[in-house]
């Protein structure tokens, strides 16, 4: 019973970063999320402080701007069990959703060549909801997990074609997970349900630094360059697990799981979890009423190759755990035409590996390749502009047994995946 106590605790923090690689958020600006986000190379909104800092420097003479907004995401999953469990013919389906990441941006001169900008953001989210009987409850019933970034930036007009970024990310995270305790009935030899998990954060202490440059050239006739770094950020988490027991209808059982786990107790759990850094690259043509931009970028998701774990009140549960995740690769295409001065329309298409080995797939995380197509309208009047965006999201079916030896859980089967989502950002110039 200690050793199911130990891995209930394990679990506390594995979705902390487990999650953040399946639900990187990079929809920062409903425009930019309508070109799929291949703006590193344009940057010439205030989300460029997500997409390439340096683009601030060359928006300058537009004065004082502010844009707030959120991306609506509705994602949808259904998991088909494989042998020998959950076995064949087993389905569930996650239960609907809606998650609606925000996001803010203001922008200021600072004199003729240097610009200040500020961000709050959420570049790690989402979660995932199952029936609270589905098969793998045991792994995770309900989890939420949010990283939110609070950014300044500083941008410097070198000459009038080349700019230069910087700036600091300063990360807290929180998450929130829901999950079932089962122990195999010593009378009836039965796997039961003896009690349910609650794990969580409160986000004071679960924080980090990290930093970003970025470079933006104009190389003349149209065409500009980007490049752009955003940091690992190394985040200190500490968690605590609530328990509550269930009734089994055996009042015997009921007793000694009573007297073995601490229900009157919360249990304090830490790990440190570093989020990858990535770069973005692009390259962007500009012309009187159309834009097109092309870019690739890279998640450096190798260095979390297992997850350390310590319990300050349980050292002999201390253990460090593999993920064996692997470098992601990104492609975006963004296209913008400017029907009127005050009408734009956007599209795009993108395509992201995961890093996630198929034999760590569970309902905490089941990844694939994602695909995307997204369009956008936006609208300007006078010193306001409201963006519109959407985007339907594809992802790959992927099973635990494209891996040799199926799942690390033993829990098997295979994902279908898919989401909508929507966004708005008003932006205002003063």
């Amino acid at each position: 019973m200690r050793k199911l106590l130990a891995t209930a605790a394990v679990l506390l923090v594995v979705p902390s970063l487990s999650f953040g690689s399946g639900f990187a958020l990079f929809e920062t600006g409903a425009r930019s999320f309508a070109m799929a986000g291949a703006f590193v190379a344009v940057a010439d909104d205030p989300s460029a402080m997500f997409w390439n800092p340096a683009g601030l420097a060359f928006q300058n003479e537009k004065g004082t701007q502010v844009m707030m907004g959120a991306i609506l995401i509705a994602p949808a999953q259904t998991f088909y069990g494989e042998d020998p469990y959950p076995g064949e013919g087993y389905t569930t389906e996650q239960e609907d959703q809606i998650f609606f990441p925000p996001h803010f941006q203001f922008v200021t001169p600072l004199g003729e060549r240097t610009t200040f900008g500020f961000a709050v953001q959420i570049p790690f989210g989402l979660g995932t909801y199952w029936a609270d009987d589905h098969a793998g409850r045991f792994i995770s019933k309900r989890v939420d997990l949010y990283a939110y970034d609070l950014t300044p930036n500083l941008a410097f007009k070198l000459n009038e074609n080349l700019a230069l970024g910087i700036g600091a990310d300063y990360r807290i995270s929180t998450i929130d997970l829901t999950r079932n305790i089962p122990l195999i009935d010593p009378f009836s030899q039965q796997v039961v349900d003896v009690a349910q998990i609650h794990l969580y954060t409160d986000g004071a202490g679960n924080d980090g630094w990290g930093w970003h440059a970025g470079f933006l050239a104009k190389l003349g006739k149209g065409w500009s360059l980007g490049v752009n770094y955003r940091s690992a950020i190394t985040v200190d988490y500490k968690g605590y697990a609530d328990f509550y027991q269930f009734g089994t209808g055996n009042p015997e059982l009921d007793q000694i799981v009573a007297g073995t786990i601490p229900f009157d107790e919360t249990i304090e759990g830490s790990t440190q979890i570093e989020f990858p850094d990535f770069w973005i690259a692009g390259l962007a043509w500009t012309g009187e009423r159309v834009i097109i931009s092309a870019e690739w970028g890279r998640m450096g998701w190798s260095s979390f190759q297992e997850l350390p774990l310590t319990f300050d009140d349980y050292p002999e549960f201390d253990e460090s755990i593999p993920e064996l995740y692997e470098d992601a690769d990104q492609y975006r295409l963004g296209f913008e035409y400017r029907a009127s001065r005050s009408v734009s329309l956007q599209l795009g298409t993108l395509f992201d590996e995961t890093p996630q080995p198929p034999s760590s797939m569970t309902p905490l995380l089941g990844d694939g390749d994602r695909t995307s197509v997204t369009c956008g309208l936006s609208w300007i009047k006078g010193g306001f502009r409201l963006d519109l965006g959407y985007e339907y999201l594809m992802m790959e079916d992927r099973s635990t047994w494209d891996a040799e030896g199926g799942s690390l859980s033993g829990y098997n089967g295979h994902y279908e995946s898919s989401a909508n989502l929507a966004g708005a950002s008003m932006t205002f110039t003063f």
